[in-house]
């Protein structure tokens, strides 16, 4: 051990934890092989160990010997903030370019130039930013972190494909530039795959990743109302503040306006947020102005308050790696913290449909490039060429990036093809896949039906040789928490899962290139419509699934309870009622149509009808595609009865059917069109 170094360093921590501060296990050491030593260290230790004082305090004393700042790779905007708060409570002078900051940039490019900078942090996309790399900080710094490293696996390379921009960034540092990658989540499959990528034989520091103020509870599977009551019943009496995890958007703003139906102070906090939304709400989990905080993995890696006393996942995650990342962010600092894993039906085609949909398909990929051949475009005009949604667009545009097949420059962005030979590694996307089912499996089905200690079991799971029990589990101890509810509780969940008032909103536009004016003048616009639930979902949306699906009829109860929506929003302003047309089930929307009309006492004529042989439209994927396949497609047929109508469809996803129809029908004369779609699917929400 170098003692002068060991010295120097425990006073920095003692400067910047107080008189008492001692380091924990390993965090010297790591410091000794990253500062003495000048080598690459791969850090695994579990969620509050302290993993981000030993760059802290690293930085510090190589920046004594007057090496340059440290650059820390950051993946989340809420991680980088919580870093940067912390690193600055410490004397480390940190700051941050990213996206949300743009006013700061040239105050933090003037403390670089000015070496006024300790800690830079990014994210790894801006490796790629032409002006970042103008600033050749890969030949100025002091040392390179990599901040929640298993995502440089084949692990993260969906989540942040960018990440391999890190590993191809390190290659160009002078050998005697430390690097550090530190994760509190890796098995020995991510830590070998994290060691080949980093190089240099990078040192691996492992510690025991046991919790011991964690007390793990897992609820059999239940459907949404069984768990929303038991929620309502619980959350207020759990000490503390804490968070409840949702795979959805959608399914988080629902369990958060729940809990607040219910009195219990809960915010819905997700990726599509505002970040000033989203930062305020950090601020009032962090300030206890919240009891709960209901999250997507949007509040993940890295978020920081101590004392965190639960979380709660309505639904499960999509592996082992994944739940003992978002479980790490309770009881920091308290002896003891609540951990519950719920789980519905739902769930399951959730995780796979995220696993299915990681990678975009290698025939996109291809189509993307030929369509490239010999032009730059624009994302838009590739949408107009390629069948795919947006996001999946995305994927496959920031993959073609990253692995060199074309770039992107200017503002607009223009994309070029730099390799046309360009092929796209199939077998690694479905090994992978294969590995993430495995994933599921592991905590859908045996982390489930485990007898024996559930925190042994996780971290056993992530091959830490130190597992025990815990004795604090509910296996453990014997003692499962009390899932009884009042049945009128589940009444009045279910009620709430029925009443949800979704809109169906008017498009106002036409994409690019449809027509000679994108602009729908208003008197052609829809008015906002309604959709009666969620397909699929528990109730109306699996009555919904099964009418269409398996009985060809939507039961008399959609009916009934369509009526009082409607009767509710716009009753008497409907004066008739008509169908969207359909060639594949010709007699199921009408039918339904009919049935609503006389329930509504309102006459119903079928006046709209498919002209054209165009595909489904559930297979077109991204607004130019739907628009165009819609348009010129319905037409009138018979004469149109007076009033405002209600124009009836089983399923809203895009929206352009009601559009399209909509438009025929005001050009026509019609006053007024009121879309209602018995159930809107996931991508329409």
């Amino acid at each position: 051990m170098d003692k002068e170094l060991f010295a120097e360093t425990r006073g920095l921590l003692q400067e910047m934890l107080g008189p008492r501060a001692e380091f924990h296990p390993h965090q010297f050491e790591a410091i000794e092989h990253l500062v003495a030593r000048e080598q690459r260290v791969l850090l695994v230790q579990r969620t509050g160990w302290g993993k981000s004082f030993v760059y802290f305090i690293a930085t510090a004393a190589l920046r004594r010997r007057r090496r340059g700042p440290t650059l820390l790779i950051s993946p989340l905007l809420s991680l980088m903030r919580n870093q940067i708060e912390t690193a600055r409570k410490a004397g480390v002078r940190a700051y941050t370019i990213n996206c949300t900051n743009r006013e700061d940039w040239d105050d933090v490019e003037k403390q670089l130039k000015e070496d006024a900078c300790d800690l830079l942090l990014v994210s790894p996309e801006r490796l790629g930013n032409s002006g970042f790399q103008e600033l050749k900080l890969d030949e100025r710094i002091g040392m390179l972190v990599i901040d929640e490293a298993h995502c440089v696996s084949d692990w993260g390379h969906d989540f942040r494909p960018d990440y391999r921009r890190i590993v191809r960034w390190a290659d160009r540092l002078k050998p005697d530039v430390p690097v550090l990658a530190t994760t509190a989540t890796a098995n020995t499959r991510v830590v070998d795959d994290v060691r080949t990528q980093l190089g240099a034989d990078p040192v691996v520091i492992r510690g025991p990743l046991a919790r011991e103020s964690l007390r793990l509870f897992v609820m059999p599977e239940s459907e949404q109302a069984q768990r929303l009551a038991w929620l309502a019943k619980n959350v207020p009496q759990i000490p503390g503040h804490g968070i409840i995890y949702c795979l959805t958007v959608r399914d988080a703003e629902k369990v958060a306006a729940w809990l607040t139906s219910k009195g219990v102070a809960a915010s819905a906090y997700h990726a599509d947020l505002p970040d000033e939304e989203r930062q305020r709400l950090e601020q009032a989990l962090l300030a206890n102005e919240v009891k709960a905080l209901v999250a997507t993995v949007a509040l993940g890696m890295g978020f920081d308050k101590p004392d965190l006393g639960f979380v709660i996942h309505f639904q499960r995650p999509g592996s082992i790696v994944a739940y003992y990342q978002q479980i790490g962010r309770a009881g920091r600092r308290l002896d003891d913290a609540i951990v519950l894993l719920m789980a519905g039906p739902e769930d399951r085609e959730i995780n796979r449909y995220f696993i299915d949909n990681a990678f975009p398909a290698a025939e996109i990929m291809q189509e993307v490039l030929a369509k490239l051949a010999g032009a730059s475009r624009r994302k838009d005009e590739l949408l107009q060429l390629v069948n795919v949604r947006p996001k999946t667009l995305d994927q496959a545009l920031k993959i073609l990036e990253v692995e060199g097949a074309i770039s992107i420059t200017g503002r607009p962005q223009q994309h070029s093809v730099l390799r046309a030979d360009w092929t796209c590694d199939q077998d690694r996307i479905e090994a992978v896949q294969g590995r993430r089912r495995q994933e599921l499996e592991q905590i859908e089905v045996r982390y489930w039906a485990h007898r024996g200690c559930l925190m042994q079991f996780l971290i056993q799971a992530l091959d830490d040789p130190a597992a025990a029990l815990c004795g604090r589990c509910q296996n453990c101890t014997g003692k499962a928490l009390d899932l009884k509810v009042p049945a009128e509780l589940v009444a009045e969940a279910q009620a709430f899962l029925g009443a949800q008032k979704i809109a169906i909103k008017p498009r106002k536009r036409w994409p690019a290139g449809v027509g000679e004016s994108t602009v729908i003048e208003k008197e052609f616009c829809n008015q906002v419509g309604r959709a009666l639930c969620y397909y699929a979902d528990e109730g109306l949306g699996k009555q919904v699934q099964v009418g269409k699906y398996r009985d060809n009829r939507f039961d008399d109860r959609l009916v009934k309870s369509a009526a009082r929506l409607i009767t509710e929003s716009w009753h008497p302003k409907i004066a008739w009622v008509t169908a969207i047309p359909s060639k594949r089930h010709p007699t199921l929307v009408p039918d339904f149509a009919e049935r609503l009309a006389k329930e509504l006492q309102v006459p119903f004529k079928q006046v709209l009808a498919r002209v054209a042989d165009a595909p489904e439209q559930k297979t077109m994927e991204n607004s130019y595609m739907q628009a165009n396949n819609v348009l010129g497609s319905v037409e009138l047929k018979g004469e149109l009865l007076p009033g405002p109508v209600l124009l009836v469809d089983d399923m809203i996803d895009s929206g352009w059917t009601f559009a399209a129809a909509g438009y025929v029908l005001l050009s026509k004369g019609v006053p007024a069109v009121h879309p209602f779609a018995l159930a809107m699917t996931r991508a329409g929400g």
